[in-house]
């Protein structure tokens, strides 16, 4: 990335559990970059006046200083718009406007659809620092604009890397592919941990290792926490409600793909006073129709916005079930692979909270043009911004459906990919006098003509992808 060649040091940390050192630059006020937003008059003649690479290589340690504040990552981006490299500051600035807004909002639809390849000079997000020994980067790495979500093989690589790595980019995500009894320790007492916001772990991890790193003095700021299966045991979720960083997340992505799956679910669901979870990501636990009915009447259930329950086998009844249920706070719904069949798409389609839904993604249930009806002739689905229909069958007949609803006129994002959808069904998209306000349209992999392609980049321009 531009200027992120020489960056000076984001302050040394030890990785090992001692006490408190001193201040760390994070902590100090955040007063030398205010010198320079006050002083960008482009027509300063003065060399070193902001966007100069020295300016640059200043704004960047900033970042790196003070992860958390958004000030000198715009500023970087009026730096970089006065030396021309506009595509980049346009993209850091539609991060960081995302970041502040919900999936759903306009803001978070164009950074999700960002076509990098379209702005000269975009190689940009190809040029990324080289990382410490035994730590990538996760693809795409970008949060707020610059590259932060890093995969390290397991703690100990984390341990050792961590000083060079938080000198090199303000790193917020960590995934860890395996993590060991024997260095849980060392990996819980990395001050480094501090800068964490999202911790992930691909392929799970055991109960002692979760008491350990979950108990980390230094997670302080860890907001958003991922476990995944092969690892994982009824031991690691009762370990995780018991932690010292549960009470603090807002966001939990847990996978239990074993025969007696469903741990997680079981502790969630008795917490009589569980964690302000927002966001609840539960695919692949072998949710059951009962299970879900529990699950969806416990206290845990009260402020979750956004809610997963994809690749369970839920059924026309778990769905069902779902939509029977008092959900408040959901904004958000995904139901990908779930086999909802046409019970299930009526029943939510029918449901208490469907009204308040933003986002909706059905993906992969083999629906028929049927679903598309259910959907676009409800009247609460005035509510959805966002609108996942992809992997279906709907044909036709339910891209016609879906044209034709005055319901759906508030949509910014429709994906139809994947549908079986011809010429038919793409003219009475491009016709539809309540898809205007569309900021992303998707019809890729559906048999459409050059034709009918015209008219749909007639009237949609560069918002749709075919």
């Amino acid at each position: 990335m531009t200027g992120l060649g020489s960056v000076g040091s984001a302050g040394s940390r030890v990785c090992r559990e001692e006490p408190d050192i001193g201040p760390t630059p994070q902590n100090q006020p955040a007063a030398e970059y205010t010198e320079l937003r006050c002083a960008r008059d482009p027509t300063d003649p003065r060399p070193d006046r902001p966007g100069s690479m020295t300016d640059l290589d200043a704004l960047y340690r900033a970042i790196l200083d003070h992860p958390d504040d958004d000030t000198p990552r715009l500023i970087y981006a009026d730096a970089l718009e006065d030396i021309g490299e506009s595509g980049q500051a346009a993209f850091i600035r539609a991060q960081v406007e995302a970041a502040r807004s919900e999936e759903y909002a306009p803001a978070a639809v164009r950074a999700r659809c960002f076509r990098g390849e379209g702005i000269p000079g975009a190689d940009w997000m190809e040029r990324l620092p080289e990382l410490p020994h035994r730590l990538q980067w996760v693809m795409p790495p970008f949060r707020r604009g610059f590259p932060a979500a890093v995969e390290a093989d397991d703690g100990a690589a984390f341990v050792a890397g961590a000083d060079r790595l938080f000198e090199l980019a303000p790193v917020e995500s960590l995934d860890l592919k395996a993590t060991r009894v024997a260095e849980a320790a060392g990996l819980a007492g990395c001050e480094w941990l501090s800068r964490i916001t999202r911790l992930g772990f691909p392929d799970g991890l055991s109960g002692p290792v979760a008491r350990r790193v979950f108990n980390s003095p230094h997670l302080t700021k860890l907001t958003d926490l991922a476990v995944g299966a092969r690892m994982t045991v009824p031991a690691t979720a009762q370990a995780l409600v018991r932690s010292r960083a549960f009470a603090h997340l807002t966001g939990l992505s847990w996978r239990d793909d074993q025969r007696r799956g469903g741990a997680v679910v079981a502790e969630l669901t008795q917490l009589p006073n569980p964690p302000r979870l927002k966001k609840l990501d539960l695919s692949g636990n072998r949710i059951t129709a009962e299970r879900l009915a529990r699950l969806a009447g416990a206290p845990v259930m009260a402020r979750v916005a956004d809610l997963d329950l994809s690749d369970n086998n839920l059924g026309p009844e778990g769905v069902a079930e779902l939509a029977g249920a008092e959900l408040p706070a959901l904004r958000s719904l995904h139901l990908m692979r779930v086999r909802p069949e046409e019970e299930g798409v009526r029943a939510l389609a029918g449901a208490g909270f469907f009204g308040d839904l933003r986002s909706l993604t059905l993906v992969g249930n083999n629906l028929g043009p049927w679903a598309a009806g259910a959907i676009a002739g409800s009247p609460a689905a005035a509510s959805l911004r966002v609108l996942d229909f992809r992997d279906n069958r709907l044909g036709d007949r339910g891209a016609e459906a879906l044209a034709a609803s005055p319901h759906l006129a508030n949509l910014i994002h429709l994906e139809l990919s994947s549908n079986e959808i011809g010429d038919r069904g793409a003219a009475a998209v491009a016709a539809s006098p309540h898809l205007g306000g569309l900021i992303v349209l998707d019809l890729g992999s559906n048999a459409i003509s050059p034709t009918a392609r015209k008219q749909l980049t007639d009237r949609f321009g560069d918002r749709v992808f075919l």
